[in-house]
């Protein structure tokens, strides 16, 4: 659901990050499913809005120390047509001369990621290292994607001190380039931290920058706060909003994610 990884962070965001980490049952695999939905709005250096709406469909398997995770997006954008895609990726801004209005929707890019998980200080503190594939399975010539693949590497560190959890994000971005869109490879990065105020109910914050995919663009930096809800043993339901800070980010955006295990 973050609008970098994290998803993040990502369907990208932490949200469920430190209850998805069993290590008691690390030899049972785990699967889990997650759908929701993300809204952003920002005018990305235009005079014109554009607007985002994604869907995201993921399913997880944790196998041991790794995690396997793909995600199929459904993805709608309303705007002038200088803004592709959204969702894990985020929306990259084009060189491109605003046009009337349209709204255009369909398969997104379609995104799969696997996880080694390493445990430390008596698990209160793990280390994930991470590589991604985004392939270009949304529509290029509606704005929907950049119709190239891009990589990601990252490493996310997480620290649990009593009722509070501290995370991290580190990682590097390779970028499907063409003649029609040039694109530029970057760095992303996040730092955030949430509270457990019950047993079944955290609040957090998390601040994301990362360098842009455009080429002449402003990075994109955005504020990202949310509750968790444990609804039952296997079923989480996040809520979020999010600020930008930059004309790379959206102006805002809200969305929320249930996720659960069979």
């Amino acid at each position: 659901m973050k609008k970098s990884i994290f998803g993040l962070i990502g369907s990208a965001l932490f949200l469920t990050s430190i209850s998805m980490h069993s290590p008691a049952n690390a030899n049972e695999p785990e699967f889990r499913w997650a759908t929701g939905l993300d809204y952003t709005s920002g005018e990305y250096s235009d005079d014109l809005t554009t607007e985002i709406l994604y869907v995201p469909f993921t399913g997880t398997a944790l196998l041991g120390d790794f995690t396997f995770k793909a995600t199929v997006p459904y993805i709608r954008i309303k705007g002038p047509g200088t803004v592709v895609g959204g969702g894990e990726i985020g929306p990259i801004t084009r060189n491109r001369v605003p046009a009337n209005i349209t709204t255009q929707g369909g398969l997104g890019d379609v995104t799969a990621s696997m996880t080694y998980t390493a445990y430390m200080q008596n698990n209160t503190m793990f280390v994930d290292f991470t590589g991604k594939v985004k392939l270009p399975t949304a529509s290029s010539a509606k704005n929907l994607g950049t119709g190239k693949a891009d990589f990601t590497t990252q490493i996310d560190m997480t620290k649990k001190t009593g009722d509070l959890n501290l995370f991290a994000t580190a990682g590097y971005r390779f970028m499907g380039s063409s003649d029609t869109l040039p694109l530029q490879n970057g760095f992303l990065g996040s730092l955030g931290a949430s509270v457990d105020v019950s047993n079944r109910a955290s609040i957090g914050l998390i601040y994301d920058y990362r360098q842009s995919a455009s080429i002449n663009s402003a990075n994109p930096s955005e504020l990202t706060g949310f509750v968790s809800w444990k609804l039952a043993k296997k079923l989480r339901l996040q809520a979020y909003g999010i600020v930008g800070f930059s004309n790379g980010s959206p102006d805002g955006g809200a969305g929320i994610q249930i996720s659960f295990q069979p």
